[in-house]
């Protein structure tokens, strides 16, 4: 589309994490009159959602919860007390005290909490139904010792629901049914899937931080913690004479390695049975994750990371790195929406998981839709960021989507490899040896520990050719105030266009952060 001729009727993808966006939400419905879709991470391992994860497992569910809380009563000026008391439920916390939390938690399942007062009747039956269901569920577990303390009561009802459906979009869509948000705005995770989904961040000096909440804001007892992981090895179950193309090897999240024979479909049966999670196979007495060591912790922890990010990817259980594909309806709503958003957020831990996933970066630079793709920089660093420029932001996105694009690429040549590999097979008498090919640097992504290595030839790379950052990027939006050097002489030369913008202090810290008003006028600004 031509950004000369400005779309008519504003709508919205937004790429974001959970809080830090949650404030400036109502500028995109302003201007987007609901048409928003908003694409969250669900790899997010802190607060209550680390007791979630560490006794049912499944995906985080505590940013989409976030965001949903959000909406309830944005667009409405005058939400009735029905919808005010259902967010108070859904958005309130339990004590923190160990000797009263359980109680507290008891009344609110037991429908005698006075946040079920304003409730009608059939609402109130039917979310507490969910929490009955996250109850029971708890209680089969109780070996484990969930700890309610802090806990959200909207995270326990979104997994009471996800257990019960099976589904994560369908305990979405239900919470989104109860508290009337609008039907033209969708709230999705990035990833559809009942599985945990685990980031590790790789830095430049050679050490690996796993989890999201050990990246991003350590708890207070692991602040001091050297987080160079070891991962564990390999699954040693899978069939030797399993082909699969290596980017879609240990994969849990997103497309499963397809059988090639029976024995192997058994072999796949008998891997998922021994490494099912938690959510799954409950035979075991013991936790894999023994601490709840995530359960408190601080956004504002000014540490510093020992080095500086150099990537960051999903791994698997067994430590290896996997490539998932994104929900479906995210490459949907990429491909209809005429606005991107690079929201404000945690840079790494927010917003670059949804990019790395394979097909999003060719479905930004292949969307006839987009006409403008705008980064709102934040108005400080984290510590994720520590030291970044606004230039600094946009080549890391613009390498997560050069990322995304090359996975794909690398996935179509060694299917293409494949393929070949298997004519060539068939071409051989029974008894003779197959033919192999050379080993490469890439041929770590398809060996199994305890069988045969699958050799694939080396992935060329003048096969694949980086977008420019202004494939992905087009405006950049920044606070006048704001921390961060913007360098607007470079930036534009990459043609992407810089606007800077009023904003305000946040009252507690004194950092500069958007005002919803002023962000509306300039999105406005951008269609007429």
């Amino acid at each position: 589309m031509n950004i000369s001729t400005p779309p008519s009727k504003p709508s919205f993808v937004i790429f974001s994490g959970g809080s830090a966006c949650n404030h400036i939400a109502k500028a995109f419905h302003e201007v987007g009159h609901q048409d928003v879709a908003y694409v969250l991470g669900i790899s997010d391992n802190g607060g209550s959602t680390s007791e979630v994860l560490r006794v049912l497992g499944g995906p985080s569910i505590g940013d989409l919860r976030s965001r949903l809380t959000r909406l309830i009563d944005i667009g409405d000026t005058s939400p009735s007390s029905e919808r005010v008391a259902i967010k108070d439920l859904l958005s309130y916390r339990l004590s923190n005290d160990p000797e009263h939390v359980k109680d507290e938690w008891a009344s609110i399942v037991e429908g005698r909490h006075r946040l079920w007062k304003r409730i009608p009747a059939e609402k109130k039956e039917t979310i507490r139904g969910f929490l009955t269901n996250f109850n029971g569920e708890i209680l089969k577990r109780a070996h484990k010792r969930f700890n309610f303390c802090n806990g959200s009561i909207g995270n326990f009802f979104l997994t009471g629901a996800r257990l019960f459906f099976g589904s994560l979009e369908a305990a979405l869509f239900l919470f989104s049914a109860i508290t009337g948000i609008n039907e033209f705005t969708n709230v999705l995770p990035v990833i559809n899937t009942n599985q945990t989904a685990t980031i590790a961040a790789q830095l430049q000096n050679g050490e690996t931080i796993l989890g999201q909440c050990e990246i991003s804001h350590p708890s207070v007892n692991n602040s001091n913690t050297n987080h160079n992981i070891q991962l564990s090895s390999s699954p040693s179950c899978l069939s030797s004479r399993m082909m699969v193309n290596p980017i879609d090897a240990f994969m849990q999240l997103g497309d499963e390695p397809i059988p090639t024979t029976c024995d192997d479909y058994m072999m796949i049966n008998k891997m998922h049975s021994a490494t099912l999670g938690d959510e799954e196979n409950d035979n075991d007495t013991t936790s894999r994750h023994d601490t709840t060591s995530n359960l408190f912790f601080s956004k504002h922890e000014e540490q510093r990371l020992p080095s500086p990010i150099r990537r960051l990817y999903y791994i698997n259980e067994y430590g290896q790195e996997i490539y998932p594909v994104p929900n479906p309806k995210v490459i949907t709503h990429i491909s209809t929406k005429n606005t991107l958003v690079y929201s404000i957020g945690s840079l790494y831990t927010s917003i670059v998981p949804s990019l790395v996933l394979r097909n999003v970066g060719n479905a930004i630079t292949q969307s006839h839709s987009l006409a403008y793709k705008i980064l709102l920089l934040n108005g400080s660093n984290d510590r994720e960021s520590h030291g970044y420029s606004a230039l600094d932001f946009i080549l890391t996105i613009t390498a997560a989507l050069n990322e995304s694009q090359r996975i794909d690429c690398r996935r179509a040549f060694y299917q293409s490899s494949l393929s070949q590999r298997a004519g060539l097979a068939g071409s051989f008498h029974l008894g003779q040896d197959k033919p192999s090919f050379a080993s490469s640097t890439d041929s770590g992504y398809a060996s199994f520990a305890g069988s045969p290595t699958h050799h694939y030839p080396p992935f060329p790379d003048h096969l694949f050719q980086p977008s420019p950052p202004s494939s992905f990027i087009t405006h950049l939006v920044y606070l006048d105030q704001g921390e961060i050097p913007v360098d607007i002489a470079a930036i534009e030369q990459l043609g992407i266009q810089c606007i800077k913008m009023t904003g305000d202090r946040c009252s507690s810290t004194g950092k500069p952060i958007y005002n919803d008003t002023m962000l509306t006028n300039v999105l406005r600004s951008l269609y007429t």
